[in-house]
């Protein structure tokens, strides 16, 4: 990191005499909030870590620069830095500093700590993306990749792709909680793809996005191997073994991304329907086990004077793949495999009469390969299938999981132990994985225009219905006792809402007043919150 802020200061601070090529920012505002435990919803997330949600911070101030270097036929070159100053000094931060840039107008490239996301859909707007969002503080990265849509010259531009690589490092404190299962610079993997049809006005597209969290070091200095192509491909590592020599090397996430751009009369719509996964059986949306998703339209609105944009959204993350249990566990110890085990098919070799006489004491004889699995999933899950209660975001091997400075890298309306037990003090949270809340359902409206030519507003609104999450629900997430008073039990609603308020003055273009009101209230907590700012930029 020290390297990469010298860097950034070579480029940047010789120049700044060059203002066609400078870009600064100012950004200051304060913040204020009715519960002194939690701030509102919309006035912490999908804002690139500058306000946490349990900020106790009142005053903010954002300031940044950046600078093009080069920008010719070939390759264009920019570098920048920001910082973000609180009344509470020690909780200041160096929020970016990066350089960045594209070659041969196709090829972007990007090097640091850099505010952007080539895969999120406005998070302006929506609530913001399954993976890769605007949640959290940038992470430090190499990221690789086609940003924008490069149509194929030999299918007469009729398809067109777009995809990526990063990697990354989480680099803060991961470890000082205390869990055995945290570890500090845990390596973080993303890549995605994107292929599109047609140059006419319906344009239809398919993608994916994938996250692996791998390596790092534990609290008492154990180093995690690493065995990256296995990660890359999510399959198993004998290097690792355990657990991951058959299933997959590090923790995954990611989602299915579907969907068209196109034209209603003047207005540009994109529709898209996604498909988180985390495992194998959510991934193979196919075969309908994966009953979770985000149905969205984004549109952008010509000659309506009040209205610019708006986003409609539903999404549904509280099946993930199902209540039964993730595997098949022996209820007692069988020809060499514990009590407890996983049972593999391979452990019967066949011999199902003695399988099920000593492990199910049953005296019948001709069981076959059919009877014996559905006779263990009636006796061990309930008659679920087996793959279920995926957890997203949450793992057990990284407790942290998809966090970074305790914000989510994952989905926003996910709550942390932090939050959960700020709206909750008095649960005994098992505590175990990071996310107490990654079961919701939800429903979403986002506007943004203009009420004047000179002031615009954005307004978000959000009910959700919060269940939890399954490893909070059960003893263990391999159990069928539930925990006694469950919170989340039946599910609990809760309304986020937001309207900000920006207004430029003709004859003061390099000044932007703001403020915003938001309120969040339902079954979870009540909070209230108001702010009040001014952006500057010089350069404009």
């Amino acid at each position: 990191m020290r390297c990469l802020f010298a860097v950034g200061l070579i480029f940047i601070f010789p120049l700044v005499n060059s203002q066609d090529k400078l870009d600064v920012n100012i950004n200051t505002f304060g913040l204020v909030s009715s519960n002194d435990q939690i701030v509102p919803h919309y006035q912490h997330v999908n804002n690139w870590g500058i306000v946490s949600s349990l900020d106790q911070s009142n005053f903010f101030l954002q300031a940044g620069l950046s600078y093009q270097i080069l920008d010719n036929r070939n390759i264009s070159l920019k570098t920048g830095i920001s910082v973000v100053g609180k009344d509470k000094v020690d909780d200041s931060f160096l929020q970016e500093i990066f350089i960045s840039g594209k070659a041969f107008n196709f090829l972007n490239f990007s090097l640091g700590k850099e505010a952007y996301s080539p895969v999120a859909y406005d998070d302006r707007i929506t609530v913001g993306s399954f993976l890769y969002n605007s949640n959290a503080r940038p992470v430090p990265k190499l990221t690789v990749g086609i940003y924008e849509y490069l149509p194929l010259g030999f299918t007469n531009d009729w398809f067109a792709i777009r995809g990526g690589i990063s990697e990354g490092v989480l680099n803060d404190d991961r470890t000082s909680n205390g869990k055995g299962n945290s570890a500090d610079n845990v390596l973080l993997h993303e890549k995605w793809a994107y292929g599109r049809f047609g140059k006419g006005k319906i344009q239809p597209y398919a993608g994916i996005v994938h996250s692996a969290l791998h390596g790092g070091v534990r609290a008492d200095g154990t180093k995690i191997p690493v065995d990256y192509w296995a990660t890359f491909f999510a399959s198993g590592s004998e290097t690792l073994g355990g657990g991951e020599a058959t299933n997959a090397a590090g923790a995954h996430e990611g989602f299915w991304d579907f969907g068209i751009y196109t034209n209603v009369g003047k207005h540009g719509v994109q529709a898209y329907l996604q498909k988180p996964f985390a495992d194998g059986s959510g991934m193979n949306f196919w075969r309908f086990n994966n009953k979770d998703f985000k149905i969205g339209v984004i549109a952008d609105v010509k000659d309506i004077k009040w209205l610019n944009k708006f986003s409609i959204e539903f999404i549904r993350t509280d099946h993930q793949s199902g209540q039964g249990t993730p595997d098949p566990y022996y209820p007692v110890s069988y020809n060499g495999h514990n009590q407890g085990a996983i049972i593999w098919d391979d452990d019967i070799n066949d011999d199902y009469d003695r399988f099920m006489h000593e492990v199910f004491d049953q005296t019948s004889t001709g069981w076959q390969k059919d009877q014996v699995w559905e006779h263990i999933r009636n006796e061990t899950n309930n008659g679920h299938k087996f793959g279920g209660r995926d957890d997203y975001n949450n793992n057990g091997v990284y407790y942290n999981s998809w966090t970074y400075h305790g914000q989510n890298i994952g989905n926003p309306l996910y709550h942390t132990y932090h939050m959960a037990s700020a709206y909750n003090p008095e649960e005994e949270w098992k505590n175990s994985r990071v996310f107490m809340n990654t079961r919701v359902r939800a429903v979403h409206l986002g506007l943004e225009g203009n009420i004047t030519p000179d002031l615009s507003y954005l307004f978000k609104t959000t009910i959700t219905n919060n269940f939890g999450s399954y490893s909070e629900e059960y003893v263990t997430r391999e159990s069928w006792k539930e925990v006694d008073n469950y919170y989340y039990k039946g599910g609990k609603t809760q309304v986020y809402s937001f309207l900000e308020l920006n207004y430029m003055p003709k004859k003061l273009d390099k000044l932007q007043f703001s403020s915003s009101i938001a309120y969040d209230g339902g079954q979870l907590y009540n909070s209230f919150g108001w702010s009040l700012g001014l952006k500057y930029k010089p350069f404009n």
